[in-house]
């Protein structure tokens, strides 16, 4: 078996959160899939750099979009009392995507008769 590797970078969120007395957030981003869309990206990019270039825009640029509602899954690090991000969830916001009819499945419900 082959070792698992380090990622090589360090990947952070800086915000605001909404208290007027907020001056700023940074926190790591703990979450297993930015260290394996990083390792995917590489493989596909050959690059270290457009690598993590990859990880920032799909991290920032899609999870963080001005249409999307997103909430991170923060924890702490007891030892250093850090907070660090352990996942993120980025549902659209209301009223940004339109409502479809689902459409009839053939497959049977587990309440059908």
């Amino acid at each position: 078996r082959k070792p698992l590797e380090k990622v090589p970078f360090k990947f952070r969120y800086c915000f605001t959160c909404e208290d007027e007395r907020c001056k700023g957030h940074t926190m790591m981003i703990e979450d297993w899939e930015v260290g394996q869309l990083y390792w995917n990206q590489l493989k596909r990019l050959g690059n270290a750099e457009k690598a993590a270039e990859s990880v920032r825009k799909k991290f920032l640029g899609e999870l963080c979009r001005a249409d999307k509602d997103t909430h991170f899954f923060v924890g702490t690090v007891l030892k250093y009392r850090t907070w660090i991000v352990l996942g993120v969830f980025w549902p659209p916001k209301e009223g940004t995507v339109k409502a479809r009819t689902p459409r009839p499945s053939a497959t049977p419900s587990l309440f059908d008769t």
